[in-house]
């Protein structure tokens, strides 16, 4: 008789309703359950299962095959678990319980943390730094063997053939195993284990020095002359695109097409001045540099609105308007900030919960760690000895963040999660040394753990990292560098962010257009050889305005497909969504005159584009909020 049917998963889930796809919590303990009572076929319908509790049976391995993406909490404590690998299609595990499984190794315990790439808690203990550790540091360390090996006694055959690479992968893969040995003797079953894990032939060949693939791409006519220009207008127009792009599964080039609903008007709800020197009203010189959306979940909008400039950092409700939350750190300079989610560990038997925290830091070097629902500026610690330029966290992995300095340096930290007691530890993985400043860190959406975009003040750079010798990959070139001659150098990037997870807008320092390229089939050309440089696969050319104040604040707002270009100019203060200028409010002195018009440091929206906020050189905060009248 089956142990497991609809019927008990519809009694034993909640909430309880009358579908599977709909339950989120599922208790099967202590019902003596083996691997064969657990039919695939029907669990795999928990599509939103979020908490499993299969504590108390004899399950001695797992379904490969069981695929629950919505799983993030998994008790399989008291079981006979041996086969730990059989555990990795639940890649979005963030909590596991294995206690009182008696076959369970420290080595198997390193297996999970590899396999398991969003694990967090482990057995009740944040085990973030851990296995960040062997995830990438090292991973590092054993490929850096592995690629010895391969040069010491190993090289490609001339000619090569098909049966002379089956023979050298089958010699060199045995000779890796036997000769590379790291970290202590109770750990070698998870080293042999890892570097199978790493061997697989056809990556591990483009690791090696001088070793290249080559790689055959069609290009038709129409991609190398898919350059347009597209001119903003100040009115309100119904024939501008809803999506910009659109490609052809035929072709590559750009297809403009008809908008089919309004565009989004924003008008003006709050301007706030609440990052003044000693809470003086007439502070207007105070310069506003960063602003962010706290993320939700669900990806849905956000109210809250982080905001820094001067001493403080500001937490704004964007509608009432209210300041929620200001922190203040005497004789330091806030330059930039990021908002990231992560776990904190309650200990005993409770499960871990998600805490909204957010980074901030500037001129001193130093990183502030916030959780603004507590209102608690749990830590901080020193990143660089130089000015910190800007703060990136990475969206998929939460508790890894990017900090770009004055001393041109890149480093990765993990600042691991936190418990009841805001105790953390932070770790770091990575530095990657780059050729200038940086002024932007761009994660790709769909790749955000292998590649960086960093744009220097001497140009676009894809950069991989844990991957040894390959930290600057390529340089991206622009074809504006064209024009370049003694009196002008566009290389400086001073706006950069991914419009989708495809399409990235940037823009060149001095230069009166906006590039919208294809990351996709700009990253797949293969580099110059000599200067390592590939050519940005342009779709369009958005026109701009000649300024002369270079830089350009950008932001976007995928969610809307609308691309926001808030623009620094002295005199005249504008934000352009390139169907709608918002124009600035005009600050007045009391009893004096009007003030010249601010530029803007940066605008941020929410994902549903509820709010826009924009940061100015005048200590002036402005919200605007969707007319849902329009």
């Amino acid at each position: 008789m089956e142990k497991i049917t609809e019927k008990v998963l519809l009694e034993k889930g909640s909430p309880k309703t009358g579908k599977l796809e709909q339950i989120k919590m599922l208790n099967l303990s202590k019902m003596g359950l083996q691997l064969q009572d657990l039919p695939v076929k029907l669990l795999s319908r928990l599509r939103s299962l979020e908490r499993w509790d299969l504590s108390g049976n004899r399950l001695q391995d797992f379904h490969k095959s069981l695929e629950l993406p919505a799983l993030r909490f998994l008790d399989l404590s008291d079981n006979q678990m041996e086969d730990v690998t059989t555990l990795e299609s639940l890649v979005s595990l963030e909590e596991l319980k294995m206690d009182d499984n008696l076959y369970i190794t420290v080595s198997d315990n390193y297996k999970l943390m590899v396999l398991l790439p969003n694990l967090r808690i482990y057995n009740g203990k944040d085990v973030s730094t851990t296995a960040n550790h062997l995830r990438y540091v090292y991973s590092d360390n054993l490929r850096t063997r592995i690629i010895a090996v391969w040069e010491k006694s190993f090289s490609l055959p001339d000619p090569i053939t098909a049966e002379k690479l089956i023979a050298l992968e089958t010699s060199f893969v045995s000779t890796a195993r036997q000769q590379v040995k790291f970290g202590p003797s109770s750990v070698s079953d998870f080293t042999k284990w890892k570097v199978r894990r790493l061997e697989r032939w056809d990556q591990f060949l483009v690791l090696l020095p001088g070793v290249s693939t080559p790689v055959k791409r069609k290009q038709t006519e129409s991609e190398s002359n898919t350059s347009i220009r597209l001119t903003p207008r100040k009115k309100l127009r119904s024939d501008l695109p809803a999506s910009p792009l659109q490609e052809s599964p035929r072709k590559s080039s750009l297809r403009i097409k008809t908008l089919t609903e309004t565009p989004v008007q924003l008008k003006p709800l709050h301007v706030l001045q609440c990052h003044s020197k000693q809470d003086k009203p007439e502070d207007f010189s105070t310069q506003l540099w960063a602003c962010a959306f706290q993320p939700l979940p669900d990806s849905s909008g956000s109210r809250l609105v982080a905001t820094c400039g001067g001493d403080s950092v500001c937490v704004i409700d964007c509608e009432t308007g209210m300041v929620m939350k200001k922190y203040k750190v005497s004789g330091e300079e806030f330059f930039s900030l990021s908002w990231s989610t992560v776990l904190m560990s309650r200990g005993g038997k409770a499960s871990a919960q998600h805490c909204s925290i957010l980074a901030a830091g500037g001129k001193r070097g130093l990183v502030k760690l916030i959780h603004p629902r507590n209102n608690v500026a749990y830590g901080e610690f020193r990143a660089s000895r130089k000015s910190l330029s800007v703060l990136r966290f990475n969206h998929q992995q939460g508790n890894f963040l990017f900090t770009g300095s004055y001393d041109n340096k890149i480093v990765l930290w993990d600042i691991g999660g936190v418990d009841s007691q805001y105790n953390f530890k932070v770790v770091q993985l990575l530095m990657l040394e780059v050729s200038a400043n940086p002024l932007h860190i761009c994660l790709p959406p769909t790749s955000p753990s292998t590649h960086l975009l960093t744009a220097c003040e001497d140009g676009l750079n894809i950069l991989y990292y844990f991957t040894p010798g390959r930290s600057e990959e390529m340089e991206i070139i622009f074809p504006i560098y064209k024009k370049e001659d003694k009196d002008h150098d566009y290389h400086t990037i001073d706006g950069l962010s991914f419009l989708n997870d495809d399409i990235v807008a940037s823009k060149n320092y001095m230069h009166g257009s906006i590039y919208l390229w294809s990351w996709s089939r700009t990253k797949a050309q293969r580099p110059d050889k000599k200067t390592r440089t590939v050519c940005a696969v342009v779709l369009a050319e958005l026109q701009w305005a000649d300024t002369e104040i270079p830089y350009l604040a950008l932001n976007t707002c995928p969610g809307k497909s609308t691309n926001t270009l808030s623009q620094l100019i002295s005199q005249q203060l504008t934000c352009w969504l390139f169907h709608q200028v918002l124009e600035w409010p005009t600050p007045m002195r009391d009893g004096l005159s009007q003030l010249e018009g601010p530029s803007i440091n940066n605008v941020a929206m929410d994902p549903e584009l509820h709010y826009l906020a924009a940061l100015s050189d005048k200590n002036m905060v402005i919200v605007w909020k969707r007319d849902e009248s329009s």
